[in-house]
């Protein structure tokens, strides 16, 4: 008997069935935006080194930093426990065999789990930290103290605290000063401030909200991105991987997206059944697309953005002049912001951070957009932190630093890249000039002002598509 023909047949149905494990994959792409593990942006836990600079002292530090993971949003949970019933439809179609000529089928392991899946979050978590998210925030704040620790004492009186009112920032406020003080101070032990109004001032500010935040011009490059039909055919490559005859709804792609990212900053050692149905490439399509929108909403994106996030850099150069005009120390000596990723984003593109080529909705596959500064990932993953370090410097200590002053700059405890610096460290009177303009000229009055002209974004995006065309020929 000739078994050749059946060897082909048989080696033809492997071809089509072939299982693979997208999950568990040698090297997986783990950067989810705003959603990324702090150990996955950073390439690993918090680091305890002391900045050392020869011939000075850290004299007062200027911190912000954000909270740890946390549960899903109020708004995000129904498009999260409706994954409960597109879970049942995907075992449903394996159980039946529902494919198309496939290659990449989701294995049976990676099937096994997402039939384990269950959605367990109680409502009176929701937004809270996980537990998580508790215990790298104070891992956060036991570095920094670490690093600094004539700084960040254990004298509450050292310091002012300035979080909003909520649970979220409240509990990320217990989280950081029980990793500072080893134990839970008082309720009136540390100075704190929670003024909302200037902590989040984009929650209020008229102008910005009619002209970015609310204003679906924001979402011009990311709608523009998501129409493409590379798009288009990922979200009919995802159906497939799934068994389904049809392409899937984008909301429920945008809804195993977010749970994949949840679960790897949840526990980052655990593969989540729902980053399965996703390649490397798929993930790095979604990654972009949040940028596409955290850009124009949050960056560099919309000139009223560095207008409101002028508050931050105004806050930071008034604690760092009250330091470096004074001949003596200080209080308090750290000044500490637990804020989330709007703010965050806000204060680094009034820094400065995003600058470079715009990403837009036709660039995807560029060179600019692939090497883009704008990242939420890298720039705002949780427990992300920016800070700010004044040294006091004596004149023969150092021959590199001319100035009695100097000053740090930290983004995610790596010296961040600025014009005119040394690595991260820049002379005071280089930061005054730098950053002494915009802080003086900082004013929220625009806020408030009616305006009949047209959107600031609609035509920053009208100047950005143009640029795009002009780049792409």
């Amino acid at each position: 008997m000739d078994w050749r023909p059946l060897l082909i047949v048989s080696l033809v149905a492997f071809g089509q069935c072939q299982e693979i494990c997208l999950s568990v994959e040698e090297d997986p792409y783990l950067l989810f935006g705003t959603k990324t593990s702090y150990i996955f942006a950073n390439k690993g836990l918090p680091n305890t080194r002391i900045q050392d600079i020869p011939g000075c002292q850290p004299t007062a530090i200027w911190l912000m930093s954000r909270h740890g993971s946390h549960n899903p949003e109020a708004n995000e949970t129904v498009g999260l426990q409706a994954l409960a019933d597109l879970r049942n439809n995907v075992i449903t179609n394996y159980r039946n065999g529902n494919f198309r000529n496939t290659n990449q089928r989701i294995c049976t392991s990676d099937l096994n789990m997402l039939e384990r899946w269950t959605w367990t979050q109680s409502p009176a978590y929701t937004g809270d930290l996980t537990s998580d998210g508790y215990i790298s925030t104070q891992q956060l704040a036991q570095a920094w103290k670490q690093k600094y620790p004539g700084l960040l004492t254990d004298n509450p009186h050292d310091y002012l605290f300035k979080y909003v009112d909520g649970l979220r920032s409240a509990t990320t406020f217990r989280a950081f000063t029980e990793g500072v003080f080893k134990t839970q101070p008082g309720p009136n032990d540390v100075p704190k401030d929670n003024d909302e109004k200037s902590l989040k001032p984009y929650k209020f500010c008229s102008a910005w909200l009619r002209e970015v935040g609310e204003n679906n011009d924001t979402l011009t490059q990311r709608i523009t991105f998501e129409s493409k039909q590379e798009y288009k055919e990922m979200i009919s490559n995802i159906s497939r991987r799934l068994g389904f005859n049809y392409d899937v709804q984008k909301q429920f792609v945008d809804s195993m997206y977010l749970m994949c990212s949840y679960d790897k900053a949840w526990n980052v050692a655990q593969i989540s059944p729902w980053c399965s149905p996703f390649t490397k490439e798929d993930l790095q399509r979604l990654e972009y697309a949040e940028d596409l929108e955290t850009y124009y909403r949050y960056g560099p994106g919309s000139p009223l953005n560095e207008k409101l996030g002028c508050t931050t850099v105004k806050d930071m150069m008034d604690f760092l002049k009250k330091h470096a005009e004074h001949g003596t120390p200080q209080q308090p000596r750290a000044q500490v912001h637990l804020v989330d990723s709007e703010g965050l984003l806000l204060a680094l593109n009034a820094l400065g951070r995003g600058s470079g080529a715009p990403p837009t909705g036709d660039n995807f596959r560029s060179q600019a957009a692939r090497a883009r500064n704008w990242r939420a990932s890298l720039l705002a993953p949780f427990s992300a932190n920016l800070a700010a370090v004044l040294y006091r410097c004596s004149q023969d200590g150092n021959f590199q630093v001319k100035g009695e002053y100097q000053v740090l700059f930290l983004e995610n405890e790596k010296p961040m890249n600025l014009d005119g610096c040394r690595v991260g460290l820049c002379d005071w009177n280089y930061v005054k000039n730098k950053f002494g303009p915009i802080a003086d000229t900082c004013s929220l009055d625009f806020c408030n002002s009616a305006s009949n002209a047209k959107s600031y974004t609609a035509v920053v995006l009208t100047l950005t598509a143009f640029v795009g065309l002009l780049l792409n020929h």
